[in-house]
């Protein structure tokens, strides 16, 4: 199955629902790109990555604690139930990182961030092309997600990316 038919299957339920949308997720658990990255750093003197894929790195911190925010103001009752809440309010939200860079100038980051330096042996962050570098599953250019509708609907906006990894690194238990 897929995330949109799992979206379509929320829907089509009838019931009242939040679907938040994000891309480029990352944090201290699961396999992700940063913890990748950080290893990677550790064990090779060069990194290549792709420059022509665009997105928001998002803390998964962030999104837990911006999904809080929102349910806390369903909570506080001002607009009667919290079911009341999100029925007024259902629909496909985005929520992702402030500002938007390339896998490239993430990693690149990673790296100059990284708390434990005396531990990298990376030297050089290569940029490379999509073509350079095959997947089995074809990855958009652009995964930018706007996150005005969030914004307006909740005032929510999670920060730029990099705080958000600034925060990540000095919290780093890696």
């Amino acid at each position: 199955r897929t995330k949109l038919e799992g979206e379509e299957a929320i829907r089509n339920s009838g019931c009242a629902h939040f679907i938040f949308r994000t891309a480029w997720v990352y944090g201290h658990f699961g396999a992700n790109f940063y913890k990748t990255m950080r290893r990677l750093a550790r064990e090779r003197e060069e990194l290549r990555v792709v420059k022509d894929q665009l997105g928001s790195p998002t803390w998964s911190r962030m999104i837990a604690m911006a999904t809080s925010q929102i349910v806390a103001q369903g909570l506080a009752g001002k607009d009667g139930s919290l079911m009341e809440f999100v029925g007024a309010r259902s629909g496909v939200y985005h929520m992702s990182a402030a500002g938007s860079c390339s896998w490239f100038e993430f990693a690149r980051e990673i790296v100059a961030t990284d708390p434990r330096k005396d531990e990298i042996k990376c030297k050089q962050v290569t940029p490379i092309s999509t073509a350079e570098y095959p997947t089995p599953a074809k990855r958009p250019a652009n995964s930018i997600l706007s996150n005005d509708k969030c914004a307006t609907m909740f005032g929510v906006r999670l920060p730029d990316w990099k705080d958000q990894l600034e925060m990540v690194q000095k919290s780093s238990m890696f």
